[in-house]
């Protein structure tokens, strides 16, 4: 039995990351919490600027990965396939990668 080959290269084109402008000092926090008896490996923590949450950080990272790749969003396009993953999500029913899809213009293949 052979090994399946796909008819068309197959990988990854780009990727993308997007971190917060924001930080938490721990220092701060530990003097706020332990007094300042406690220390922490973490110098700074990045956090989310009031405006900002999973969709809208996830779209960032979604633009940063098409740049970063030969990916040219258009409808009549042959990449058909866009991967998302996030530690949570904001909403429980509504799929956060369609809305990224969406606001990359990547709708015309989203199911």
């Amino acid at each position: 039995m052979g090994v399946m080959k796909p008819i068309k290269s197959v990988g990854i084109v780009g990727y993308g990351a997007y971190v917060p402008r924001y930080r938490l000092i721990s220092q701060e926090v530990s003097e706020l919490w332990t007094d300042g008896n406690a220390t922490s490996p973490v110098r700074e923590k990045s956090v989310p600027g009031l405006d900002e949450d999973v969709t809208t950080m996830s779209i960032e990272a979604a633009r940063n990965a098409l740049s970063r790749s030969s990916w040219q969003v258009q409808a009549n396009t042959n990449r058909r396939s866009m991967g998302w993953a996030a530690r949570a999500t904001p909403y429980a029913v509504k799929p956060t990668s369609t809305m990224v899809a969406e606001a990359i213009g990547a709708t015309p293949y989203t199911q």
